[in-house]
């Protein structure tokens, strides 16, 4: 493991360097481009009027840390609005999927993708985040550097949230309505 490093000394440092992981985080979690760059910017917004409290933080890594888990919010929130769509960009497989069920049957996927964002999002703090970043692509080891926790801590919240999603989420939304 490598020593920690110095903390940001300003909120724009912070936000290039974190960029990256932001965008990626923020478009796993909303599909589309104008959403993504909404958290973005929200976050940076957020990060200025929080930055006395990062700025405390003693290390870089927990900055970055600090930063990740505004722009998961940012993006949770914004996947509560009613109106928001979701651009198809995997192309291929998912849109001959998509195109193969009848209407009903995607709006009905659709609702179910939105319970469990919602469900997601109810989930306590760090297993939240945990959550978020594994939908977001991160690895284990990555998750784990990112959020300054042991790689079994981030199964053990993973294993968790999986338990308390299949409780809140039933996998057959009609058979449990019958």
């Amino acid at each position: 493991m490598s020593p920690p490093q110095a903390p940001y000394g300003d909120a724009e440092s912070l936000f290039r360097a974190a960029y990256y992981d932001m965008t990626r985080t923020a478009y796993a979690l909303l599909g589309n481009s104008a959403d993504t760059e909404d958290a973005t910017q929200n976050s940076f917004h957020r990060l200025m009027m929080a930055w006395r409290r990062v700025a405390g933080l003693p290390t870089a890594r927990q900055q970055r840390a600090y930063l990740i888990r505004i722009v998961t919010n940012e993006a949770l929130q914004i996947l509560r609005y009613p109106h928001r769509k979701w651009e198809q960009t995997t192309g291929g497989a998912v849109e001959q999927e998509s195109s193969q069920r009848s209407p009903d049957e995607n709006v009905h996927a659709r609702d179910y993708l939105r319970l469990v964002w919602i469900a997601i999002s109810e989930l306590p703090g760090v297993r939240r985040e945990v959550v978020v970043l594994r939908a977001a692509g991160y690895e284990y080891e990555e998750i784990a550097t990112q959020l300054g926790i042991s790689i079994s801590t981030v199964r053990s919240h993973i294993s968790d949230a999986r338990q308390q999603l299949s409780k809140a989420v039933p996998r057959d939304l009609e058979g449990a309505q019958e």
